[in-house]
């Protein structure tokens, strides 16, 4: 088995990659903050998901690496603040993180899962925030609404029923993305290694060609 892992190299990213080593997986591991390097049965990838030029690098490192099993759209970053004193970089870069710039990493992937008699399955991690409008994260929230309608589209379009697509909403984590957003609510925020055991056991019972999992803060 080979998994992908978008956003691998903090937070929740990196413990969804070393749930996938504890099940013998072999692993891609991508992150703006690694080096590409082989080590043993993992690969890692650098990209910047700000930059269009470094994912079509990235695409076609992935091309040479073969099939992938399983794929784990992790990567995003907060914003937060009165819109109108956003500037239109912070606004450009959130939307290109978080939504954008990986839609054409989930477009490679899904060509191949479509192809494919193995099982395989896309997850892409969205929040609690996808479903619900918040106060002073309106860029924010709206790419994460982006990703809920991507998923959901994508589970009514999927044709292959060896691949499995599911929806994580998880409620706010103890990771690196709050560092330069403090918030008063911290120490109720959910463990992201909890939060990643969850994840993969979930995709690996899952039946349905389309599935959501919820992960309240407080549930685990």
């Amino acid at each position: 088995m080979k998994s992908l892992i978008l956003g691998a190299t903090k937070g929740l990213g990196k413990e969804i990659a070393s749930e996938c080593l504890k099940k013998g997986w072999n692993t891609i591991e991508i992150g703006s903050s690694t080096h590409d390097k082989l080590h043993e049965n993992r690969t890692f990838l650098n990209c910047d998901l700000s930059s269009t030029e470094s994912v079509a690098s990235l695409i076609e490192k992935l091309n040479e690496l073969g099939p992938i099993n399983h794929f784990f759209w992790v990567a995003g970053r907060v914003l937060k603040g009165d819109f109108k004193e956003q500037s239109p970089a912070e606004i450009y870069q959130t939307i290109d993180v978080n939504f954008r710039n990986a839609v054409p990493i989930v477009h490679f992937t899904w060509q191949q899962m479509q192809n494919s008699a193995e099982k395989s399955s896309i997850t892409i991690i969205s929040s609690s925030s996808g479903k619900k409008p918040r106060y002073d994260e309106a860029v924010y929230v709206s790419t994460k609404f982006a990703q809920v309608g991507f998923a959901q589209s994508l589970g009514l379009e999927n044709k292959n029923n060896n691949l499995k697509i599911c929806l994580v909403l998880p409620g706010g984590m103890k990771t690196q993305l709050w560092d330069r957003n403090p918030t008063n609510d911290y120490e109720s925020f959910l463990d992201p290694s909890k939060v990643a055991s969850k994840i993969v056991s979930f995709v690996i019972d899952q039946h349905e060609g389309y599935a959501e999992l919820e992960i309240p803060r407080g549930s685990l």
